[in-house]
């Protein structure tokens, strides 16, 4: 269905050929409205979902009809599919997009631009000559155009294979749309033409409440990551959603967190606004205990959730199937329930995370070993913070999967070190803290992001340069955090970061020192010295 696609809640029934004609347009008036140029594209941006980048747009049709308004596209798509004439709207709907992008592309070079195509274009012979003809007409780049494919049986046919390997060689981009919905997914991916597949909202709208949809999102950006695929998940309308999905691996999305859709001639000006004002679209602001909507979604969820007090160290809410997970035969029972009896490693646990959600994270993903009752269970757990806002406490937002034993990847794609029994930290090249353990939120009291908010600029780059060599360095840096401690011991080693970032990153583990300690050190630590204010260089291990 050419251009028929939304990844909202209020428009997948377009998507279904078997959707209502309610308003009754008969073919001709249909084709009669494509001549006349009634038919627009609405633009849903597509964003990179950790930096909030523009990266593209899906191109949506839309009918403004001269007496009826806007008219959606259940009304007039499966009357063009079943009468088997989508290509004269692909066509049309095509030419716009090829405009709109040749515009853009001026204040707005390397986006995408996608447009769904019918299974019935494919199976048209010479649809694919039509569509590179038309690239042909354009001053544009073809490889920031995709067109978007739903799984059918149709596009197996011979001639559909061919439309689609043509356009391939032609440099245009083709997606599989509605990925895992459709009629033989594996089969479609080993055609080995298409670069994007796109995660349906289908899949998306389940993930908080549904642990089978979580671990299918899993499974998908997994498949894409392993074959080198571009993924998109669509249908993001919260928050919550965004966070889970980034912590997933997921690293593109579109929905109605970000944009509705905007007309074709209004996107360059939306794109202005959008970048002016994206400072403003973060998702952490946890200064709210519940919105009355997402409160409702929590009761109905079959999963455990609650609410940590972090102050009084109790849970003071929690759902239906939180209070059975506890084995609470009310939520009052629950909320008067005393968990001073938890492990030393759990307090800690808990406390590191109070640090990390004060220190700005706004998702934290683990897996706990609860107790109940008398027997151990093991729950994935999607941990947000909330804020009181009648006193600032800090409470964290408990959603839990229970018996899901498969952890979700790591979104930076390195081990955070939890176990490891000291201060622990990874940082980029920029300075960027990239990774912190719990003791080092508790030890050295790290509430930023920046490596120079610990020590200075000069001393990161003396250490940055010192491990260039490939040698694990160990130093001594100014540090005045603490009272009784003037320095950090620090032992650095420089590893390449296996993200998609490229560069290098620094593991870094730094123990707060007094300044006595420094003066008073055994062999062989005696030779280490400090980075700044000494003539002397930093001592390096060669055998490790």
């Amino acid at each position: 269905m050419p251009g028929s696609h939304e990844s909202d809640q209020n428009s997948h029934a377009t998507k279904a050929p078997t959707a209502p004609t309610t308003q009754g347009f008969t073919l001709d008036e249909i084709l009669q409205a494509i001549d006349d140029d009634q038919f627009y594209l609405a633009g849903q941006a597509q964003i990179n979902l950790e930096t909030l980048e523009i990266v593209g747009f899906e191109c949506l049709a839309r009918w403004e009809h001269p007496e009826r308004g806007e008219v959606a596209p259940f009304h007039f798509i499966p009357v063009l599919e079943d009468a088997q004439q989508c290509h004269h709207l692909t066509i049309h709907l095509f030419e716009r997009m090829l405009s709109l992008v040749e515009r853009l592309q001026q204040t707005s070079p390397g986006l995408h631009f996608s447009l769904n195509i019918s299974a019935y274009d494919l199976c048209r012979e010479g649809f694919a000559d039509e569509m590179i003809n038309i690239v042909g007409r354009h001053t544009i780049d073809q490889a920031t155009i995709v067109l978007e494919v739903t799984e059918t049986a149709g596009i197996f046919g011979d001639t559909s294979v061919a439309n689609l390997r043509q356009l391939h060689e032609a440099g245009i981009q083709l997606a599989v749309d509605d990925f895992w919905t459709g009629f033989s997914t594996l089969e479609t991916i080993r055609l080995n033409i298409f670069s994007e597949i796109k995660i349906d909202f289908s899949l998306t709208s389940r993930v908080i409440n549904d642990k089978t949809s979580m671990a299918g999102i899993n499974a998908i950006l997994q498949l894409s990551s392993n074959l080198g695929l571009r993924c998109i998940v669509e249908g993001i309308e919260t928050c919550m959603i965004k966070s889970i999905l980034l912590e997933a691996g997921a690293i593109y999305g579109q929905g109605f967190l970000f944009s509705k859709g905007v007309k074709d001639t209004l996107l360059e000006q939306w794109i202005q606004d959008y970048n002016d004002n994206k400072s403003q679209k973060s998702c952490l602001n946890p200064s709210t205990l519940f919105q009355s909507a997402e409160l409702k979604e929590l009761e109905e969820r079959p999963h455990p959730s609650w609410l940590w007090d972090f102050s009084a160290q109790k849970i003071t809410w929690a759902n239906t199937a939180g209070c059975r997970f506890w084995q609470a035969e009310s939520l009052d029972e629950l909320q008067s329930r005393d968990f001073s009896a938890m492990s030393y490693l759990a307090k800690t646990r808990l406390k590191s995370y109070q640090l990390r959600m004060q220190a700005g994270e706004d998702i934290i993903t683990s897996e706990w070993d609860f107790f109940p009752g008398t027997g151990a269970q093991k729950v994935f757990c999607i941990q947000l913070p909330r804020l009181n806002p009648a006193n600032g406490d800090m409470f964290m937002l408990v959603n839990a999967y229970e018996n899901f034993n498969s952890r979700l990847p790591a979104r930076k794609y390195i081990d955070s070190s939890d176990e490891f029994p000291a201060p622990f930290f990874i940082a980029d090249e920029d300075g960027n803290l990239l990774r912190i353990n719990k003791h080092a939120h508790i030890e050295i009291k790290i509430d930023h992001d920046r490596i120079t908010d610990l020590i200075s600029e000069e001393d990161f780059t003396a250490i940055k340069s010192s491990c260039a060599s490939g040698h694990m360095i160990h130093t001594f840096a100014a540090f005045d955090r603490l009272q009784d401690c003037q320095y950090l011991y620090i032992r650095a080693v420089m590893l390449p970061d296996m993200s998609q970032n490229g560069g290098n990153v620094f593991h870094m583990m730094a123990i707060p020192v007094s300044e006595t300690l420094t003066r008073n050190l055994p062999e062989p630590l005696n030779e280490v010295r400090f980075l700044t204010g000494n003539s002397r260089d930093v001592t390096t291990d060669t055998d490790t």
